[in-house]
């Protein structure tokens, strides 16, 4: 079985962090710490149900998994996020690829080009004739 590459980040998850810490709000820290880490800690326990995912690393915001890949991967992980956006009340950014490097440069697609999206690995040269 062909296996991907998963990088997640969470969307603007330093910024809101440092609003909060900014105007003194220490309940409402905790309570977004909480229940963000509640849903990190879900999207590790889904990936590995779902997409037979090895967990390479999470911290914080981020996530890199190996996940299997099947027909149905793309429209799974969109479920994912979706699942996660209600959990976490924040948004992620999903990058896709067939080794971390890769990953990391869709994801970083996926922040720059609007962030709340999956983006898959393309050569440059896809992107130029696109």
């Amino acid at each position: 079985m062909t296996k991907l590459y998963f990088a997640a980040d969470g969307d603007d998850v330093g910024h809101h962090l440092e609003y909060l810490m900014l105007r003194n709000e220490s309940a409402k820290i905790f309570e977004f710490s909480k229940v963000f880490h509640k849903a990190m800690l879900w999207l590790e326990y889904e990936l590995i149900e779902s997409c037979e995912a090895e967990i390479i690393f999470t911290g914080g915001d981020n996530i890199l998994a190996r996940i299997s890949k099947t027909d149905d991967t793309l429209n799974l992980i969109e479920k994912i996020r979706f699942e996660f956006q209600k959990k976490a009340k924040s948004t992620l950014s999903i990058g896709l690829g067939k080794t971390p490097r890769e990953a990391y440069f869709a994801l970083k697609l996926a922040k720059t080009s609007g962030k709340n999206c999956v983006r898959q690995f393309r050569e440059l040269e896809d992107f130029l004739d696109a």
